[in-house]
């Protein structure tokens, strides 16, 4: 029997029963419990949309493109599931995760159990393959240069956050995508192509990157760093939700706690971008070390200084394939927008340390002196 389920951002969204079955699960339901831009609300009031309403969405687009391209549910499960791993807050608990687990691939397969990986045995899917493929071993339409993951979250999160960067035309990209060991746009779904990766390179400093959000996340790592010293196993991560966190920390660090709930948030001493420092010295740098180092100097204690040094990401949209003609290509290499995206994206890229109010100046005078950054160069993004 065939139910539906009405979505803010695609509509009426149509599920087969085995697809019920997978998301009537604990494992799946958990989902509803963790934000999809962690800490983001603190910044928008409305961004509390959550990584169950996504996957929701990344299936029905994998659903459309499987049928387009006559691809087997498998593509279409592994959408269903490509959140699954997620810790609480979302990004906020991945850099955790990576500490603690040794892959992502582990990670999908911890958060693949109980009735979940029972249901999905009974439905003939195999966990190795559908691991494989949201982690990114296996080219598909949900982990790849160009895939549905992206095209949901893009305008969701526009939608839920009220900042419009993140709207493009979907129907118009998935008609112009076809897959042969990969995905391949179609020479109609350029511009389509190009304005993802313009609502990607907007969205970043106005939302995923704002410094609040930056902040309260490297916030809520510190205190959940506490919560796995104090004996909580960091793979159970992926079996938790974000209240759940929440009650971790308070009683863990009842201090950072309230930090966070009540939105008491750290302030920027240093918030620089690339041209302000040597971005290679500051990439290799140990950010534990220089907070240790920075604490000494300033004379604070080391838990009220936070030194943030996010990692130049990847851009893999850059280098999807275009077909022009009967000839295949790289997006980067026909597209003068793409080209002038790459070279800015790093724009984006800022180097930051946190401290409590009352000790923003003497933080920032002795990151400078340890670090050589001029004290008069801050770097706003938004």
């Amino acid at each position: 029997m065939e139910k539906s389920i009405q979505d803010p951002v695609h509509g009426l969204i149509k599920l087969e029963d085995w697809q019920i079955a997978v998301i009537d699960t604990p494992q799946f339901q958990r989902l509803r419990r963790v934000k999809q831009l962690g800490f983001a609300n603190l910044v928008y009031p409305g961004a509390n949309h959550t990584r169950f309403e996504h996957s929701l969405g990344a299936m029905h687009l994998a659903k459309i493109l499987a049928k387009k391209l006559e691809l087997d549910d498998e593509v279409v499960v592994s959408a269903l599931l490509h959140d699954i791993a997620h810790p609480p807050f979302s990004h906020s608990g991945e850099r955790i995760m990576k500490t603690y687990c040794s892959s992502g691939h582990e990670e999908i397969r911890l958060a693949i159990n109980g009735e979940l990986r029972d249901v999905l045995n009974n439905l003939g899917f195999s966990v190795k393959r559908i691991s494989d493929i949201v982690s990114g071993k296996r080219a598909s339409i949900v982990c790849g240069d160009i895939d549905v993951d992206r095209m949901d979250y893009l305008v969701r999160d526009s939608l839920y956050t009220g900042v419009a960067y993140g709207i493009f035309d979907t129907s118009r990209l998935i008609e112009k995508i076809k897959f042969r060991d990969g995905v391949i746009v179609e020479d109609g779904g350029i511009r389509a192509a190009e304005s993802l990766l313009i609502s990607r390179y907007m969205m970043y400093p106005a939302v995923y990157y704002h410094h609040v959000c930056r902040i309260a996340t490297k916030m809520f790592e510190r205190a959940m760093e506490r919560v796995i010293e104090a004996g909580f196993e960091a793979k159970k991560m992926v079996e938790i939700d974000d209240c759940t966190a929440m009650w971790l920390i308070k009683n863990h660090d009842p201090e950072f706690y309230e930090f966070l709930q009540n939105r008491r948030l750290f302030k920027r001493a240093v918030y620089v971008g690339k041209e302000s420092v040597d971005l290679k010295e500051i990439l290799n740098l140990n950010e534990k070390r220089v907070e240790e180092r920075i604490a000494e100097i300033a004379g604070v204690d080391r838990k009220y200084v936070i030194v943030d040094i996010p990692p130049l990401e990847e851009v893999r949209e850059f280098s999807v394939r275009v077909e022009i003609d009967g000839k295949l290509e790289r997006l980067e290499e026909v597209s003068k927008v793409v080209k002038a995206l790459k070279t800015s994206w790093i724009d984006n890229w800022r180097f930051g340390i946190y401290t409590k109010k009352e000790f923003v100046d003497r933080v920032r005078k002795a990151a400078c002196e340890l670090l050589g950054i001029d004290k008069t160069m801050q770097s706003p993004l938004f």
